[in-house]
């Protein structure tokens, strides 16, 4: 369970979308459904960060999205629920490093049951070290996106160029799953965040 007040370290941020209270987005972004569901498994102090935008996913899609806290030796019930369900299909969204990994590659298309995208929050270090110790993830099929687009998230100095952050990962899931007009109202709110964020670490509102 996330305790919403400790996501924000600044008091003058906001705990729900982590932005600086004069350019909170909250009341400004449009709630969404999604189709496909979305699980983010995250390290304990990439959720916390102002810039997490797994949190900005679950603020605009908060029915469709859960975002666990990955603790070594634990297995979140909800995660293997959905694993082992006939009603879902349930997929790893990771880069392809290794041989085994390319033995479970798939190419993704729609289909009748309910897609659950697994998606690991955290550098690279953090995100290798959750898929390594977590067995039950050994299994599932992985997706890899290849996209040919330089990432619109810029509030981190190291940022590596080609790396999407969660929520660009989740548009991109969605235009596969054929839910571009959702994928395109999750961008223009990721975008509002961008430029609001920008402009509250200078002290000012947006026009």
């Amino acid at each position: 369970m996330i305790n919403k007040k400790q996501i924000t370290k600044v008091c003058n941020n906001c705990s729900e979308c982590g932005l600086p209270v004069i350019t909170c987005i909250c009341n400004s972004i449009k709630k969404v459904e999604t189709k496909a569901k979305f699980i983010i498994l995250s390290s304990e102090r990439e959720v916390y960060r102002n810039t997490n935008t797994a949190n900005l996913l679950k603020l605009i899609n908060p029915k469709s999205t859960e975002i666990i806290i990955w603790k070594r030796g634990e297995v979140s019930e909800k995660v293997l629920n959905y694993i082992n369900s006939n009603i879902y299909s349930t997929y790893l969204i990771f880069p392809i490093i290794n041989e085994e990994m390319k033995k479970r590659k798939i190419q993704y298309s729609k289909s009748n049951s309910i897609p659950v995208f697994i998606i690991v929050d955290g550098t690279w270090k953090e995100a290798w070290k959750i898929i390594r110790k977590s067995n039950y993830l050994k299994d599932l099929p992985i997706i890899s996106l290849d996209i040919e687009r330089s990432s619109k998230f810029s509030l981190r100095r190291g940022q590596e160029d080609g790396n999407l952050c969660t929520v660009e990962t989740a548009i991109e899931l969605l235009k596969m799953n054929k839910e571009n007009n959702i994928s395109e109202i999750i961008d223009k709110s990721f975008e509002l965040f961008l430029e609001s964020y920008k402009a509250g670490m200078s002290g000012h509102k947006i026009k």
